[in-house]
């Protein structure tokens, strides 16, 4: 055991109070026992910040920032301002954790002399969890952090890995320096400013350790998946992150088939918006002219890459079409 070492372990919040007791529950009951559980109010309209504070008069570990709603990222950066802990990790507060977390994720950092640490996970539903299972074995635990990339961007091989920042631990260093934060959540990417944020900090990592055990519980909501579509073609900041991704990828030289494995998300996560999109073509003119072009960049490297997938090709042919015509009317 490593009780020496201080984890911070930020959760974000915005009107969840029917599941942020269960997430600050899971959290404190850790088997690792030195940690501080840095709880950001992010203007909740609804009781979150009374549970909050219920939670924050009996354990001392938790840090309670509450300040008016500016979204997931700014709550985030308000957080890591604070932060004391070598080692950092984030729960969504609409989530849950198993006891053995950060106990098993610092244990195999410290094991490995890796920087940053992830795990497996569910899908948790209401009264029961699904793991997400890899399809391939993956060969090894300990990577350079630059080849793990490939596993976190093979997504149909390789679900169980994902970019998520709420399955990792890192270590602090990653993300501040003598000078103070040098890795910090981008607003221009709102809600996938994680997407960006994960990838730097691999960059400048040297290794990362990966345990197959599915500590995580990513809670899925129901009806969430429309709004958050809704949510996404208003902003567009999923496909701002996607693009950036790859301009940061091939500035820092990562192999080729990593570009390949983002481009294949990106046009997948265009692929879906537009599909959505073209349901209402009066209300989302405009995203699908963009969207369409970010397709026509890449269709071929998608159809490359999903040439064992003829559904998908057929999907993504289909959507290139509508969205022709409807360019020409």
């Amino acid at each position: 055991m490593f009780e020496e070492d201080l984890i911070s372990i930020i959760i974000p919040v915005y009107n969840t109070e029917k599941y942020i007791g269960r997430c600050i529950e899971s959290v404190l009951s850790q088997t690792y026992r030195n940690i501080e559980v840095v709880i950001v109010n992010d203007g909740s309209s609804d009781k979150s910040e009374e549970i909050i504070r219920f939670y924050s008069q009996k354990d001392h570990r938790i840090v309670f920032i509450n300040k008016k709603r500016e979204g997931v990222t700014a709550a985030r950066n308000a957080a890591l301002d604070v932060v004391k802990g070598q080692y950092i990790g984030f729960v969504d507060s609409d989530d849950y954790i198993q006891p053995n977390m950060y106990e098993e994720l610092l244990k195999s950092i410290k094991e490995s002399k890796a920087e940053i640490a992830t795990c497996g996970y569910n899908f948790a539903y209401d009264s029961y969890v699904v793991p997400a299972t890899n399809k391939r074995k993956i060969p090894k635990n300990i990577f350079l952090s630059r080849d793990f990339l490939y596993y976190i961007y093979m997504r149909d091989e390789y679900k169980g890995v994902a970019g998520y920042i709420w399955t990792r631990l890192y270590d602090r260093n990653l993300i501040f320096d003598d000078k103070g934060m040098i890795n910090y959540f981008k607003k221009e990417y709102d809600g996938a400013d994680d997407i960006i944020f994960n990838a730097e900090v691999s960059l400048r990592s040297s290794h990362t350790v990966y345990i197959s055990d599915y500590l995580y519980n990513y809670y899925q909501r129901d009806g969430s998946i429309v709004r958050d579509i809704s949510n996404q073609l208003k902003k567009m900041y999923w496909i701002k992150a996607y693009e950036d991704l790859i301009s940061i990828f091939n500035v820092n030289k990562v192999e080729k088939k990593v570009i390949n494995a983002v481009i294949r998300l990106y046009v997948y996560r265009c692929g879906v918006l537009a599909e959505f999109a073209l349901k209402n073509v009066e209300k989302y003119a405009v995203q699908i002219e963009r969207l369409y072009k970010g397709i026509l960049q890449y269709v071929d490297i998608y159809i490359e890459t999903n040439a064992t997938f003829p559904d998908r090709i057929e999907w993504i042919n289909r959507i290139v079409n509508s969205c022709k015509l409807i360019g020409e009317e």
